[in-house]
């Protein structure tokens, strides 16, 4: 499963991008929002630090000319980007003329919510299915379960579609991993979460402060 960060500061995507497990970087309207700067600059700027793929959202989700024409735009500012288009059915027009227009150009549906969505997006061609999934674990005593009858569905009609699943905690990255998402973005705050756990910590410092009770600062040899 490929690791991908969910962010638009270059400095934070730099940071993660320095651990060698970055694949990649996610965006949406709301990330850009935040930011309040020029958009277009910061695009260039995410473009010139991501380690790969960079997932980018169109505007708006009702006018299919306009979503066409702006997920042709980003198309060709990079090889890197995958445009997101939403879906709806206007969303789904504007993949399938997309798709027909240059088969080639990368394209992941997004703010997929139900397993009856991933099937549409699967079917209209779609590179890759955004579940929102981890939005789910936020209003849900236990996860919601919608990775592997998504996968199912792709396996049973030979849809090439990918996943890409959105984990809000480090168990749900693992549990993505489990159930077969191809992708998982999580954002900074989490992915350093990743490398964590209060018993690898607690056994850790109590390696360390044995060893120095009995041999000080010293170390094996390095020569």
């Amino acid at each position: 499963m490929k690791l991908l960060l969910d962010s638009g500061l270059p400095e934070e995507i730099e940071e993660i991008k320095a651990t060698g497990m970055l694949s990649g970087v996610t965006t949406n309207p709301k990330i850009y929002g935040k930011l309040g700067t020029d958009y277009l600059k910061r695009l260039k700027d995410i473009l010139a630090v991501a380690p790969g793929c960079v997932f980018t959202q169109v505007i708006g989700w009702h006018d299919t000319e306009e979503m066409i024409k702006q997920a042709r735009w980003l198309s060709e500012q990079s090889e890197k980007i995958i445009v997101k288009l939403p879906i709806s059915v206007e969303g789904l027009q504007a993949l399938m003329r997309l798709k027909k227009e240059n088969s080639q150009m990368r394209i992941a549906i997004s703010v997929v919510s139900s397993i009856s969505q991933a099937l549409l997006a699967g079917k209209a061609g779609a590179d890759i299915v955004a579940l929102f999934n981890g939005a789910f674990d936020t209003v849900s005593d236990t996860p919601v379960r919608i990775v592997e009858p998504v996968k199912k569905i792709y396996q049973n009609y030979g849809f090439k579609t990918e996943i890409l699943s959105c984990g809000r905690f480090p168990r749900g990255v693992g549990e993505f991993a489990v159930e077969g998402s191809d992708y998982c973005t999580v954002q900074a705050e989490y992915f350093r979460m990743l490398y964590e756990h209060p018993y690898t910590y607690m056994r850790m410092k109590g390696f360390a402060e044995d060893w120095q009770g009995a041999f000080s600062d010293k170390t094996w040899p390095t020569k």
